[in-house]
């Protein structure tokens, strides 16, 4: 066992040091920077390990916006690790990685997977959302029994990791976009209504099924990748989202984002799809949904007042997107945080 130290930094510039860590070779590295924050007020962070059998883990992570979030951290070895944003956005600095690209951004709707051994790095929240991350940790041996030995049935990049001969040069860090199946089967897990056995027979469905959609997803994602933007290519797109979802209301179009980014418009294209794993469009949709659920879930808008604020004059087609995103109907969302509050 090594020892990692972590460290979380305060509004008012005060660190919190973490240096009594330890990591098993079991836990996913990302959730051990997350459990680091037990130490801290649930008021700005909580944490939970899920054990789903050896070699696999479930870990849910929430993260205050109120405090802003700085995280230093060293990995040793890995699992394949997958993380799911439900909410918030944040960064990663990587050294390490090969290839480059060493920093990855990710935000809500965004399905990352990694194996990354021998690297350290800095991870910091983005933006004033709160976030929300449901994470997936597999031990490699666990993936090629899963599969039954036949590891031609991975996407190219886990086979040699699941086959045991995983290096350095395997490493490999890849965002895509959050489907609604996979979408909607972290929010069961949020939201296990069972106890006892049947919530650990729960989870461990979950759990499997969000591995094969992973994995699925994978093959056709690692096909596709080119090669990675430059700085300042990566720059312009994220100016582009800034600008897409300044004004739900009224979002620019691809044309006058192309224009005032300074980029062309398949450029700009590509590079939502290469930056955020969806389309222009695609992206702003996810997007104004998972603004209405945070208006719905703190009991600040009826469903009517939240489909208006994200740019919808159709009510019931607000409905619709928003069951199709979340696999639930915006009404009974906010009847239960009714409810609560």
């Amino acid at each position: 066992m090594e020892r990692e130290m972590l460290q979380q930094r305060s509004e008012d510039g005060a660190a919190f040091l973490f240096s009594d860590y330890r990591k098993t070779s079991e836990a996913s590295p990302y959730g051990e920077i997350a459990s680091s924050m037990a130490g801290l007020s649930e008021e700005y962070a909580s944490y939970e390990v899920i054990p789903i059998r050896r070699g696999l883990h479930v870990t849910v992570s929430r993260f205050s916006a109120r405090r802003p979030l700085v995280l230093d951290f060293e990995i040793a070895g890995a699992p394949i690790d997958f993380e799911y944003w439900l909410s918030g956005a944040g960064q990663c600095r990587m050294q390490g990685m090969n290839p480059a690209p060493s920093v990855f951004r990710s935000s809500a709707g965004a399905a990352n997977a990694s194996y990354a051994p021998n690297t350290s790095g800095r991870c910091e929240a983005v933006g004033d959302t709160d976030i929300c991350i449901v994470g997936l940790s597999v031990d490699p041996s666990l993936l090629y029994s899963l599969v039954g030995e036949d590891a031609s049935c991975l996407p190219p990049r886990f086979r040699p990791i699941a086959e045991g001969e995983g290096r350095d040069k395997d490493k490999f860090s890849v965002t895509g976009s959050l489907p609604p199946a996979m979408q909607a089967a972290c929010h069961q897990i949020l939201s296990c209504p069972f106890d006892g056995e049947c919530r650990e027979l729960f989870l461990e469905s979950k759990a499997l099924e969000l591995l094969c959609l992973q994995v699925n997803a994978l093959a056709p994602a690692h096909r596709e990748i080119g090669r990675p933007f430059a700085p300042h290519e990566t720059d312009r797109i994220h100016s582009a989202r800034d600008s897409l979802v300044a004004d739900l209301k009224n979002p620019p179009s691809i044309a006058t984002l192309a224009r005032q980014t300074g980029i062309n418009e398949t450029k700009l294209k590509e590079g939502f799809r290469r930056v955020y794993g969806t389309t222009v469009f695609g992206y702003l949709r996810r997007h104004k949904m998972e603004v209405a659920r945070a208006f719905l879930e703190a009991g600040e808008k009826n469903v009517s007042e939240a489909a208006y604020d994200v740019g919808y004059v159709n009510v019931s087609h607000f409905i619709c997107a928003y069951r199709k995103a979340f696999g639930v109907n915006p009404g009974e969302v906010a009847r239960q945080c009714r409810a609560v509050f």
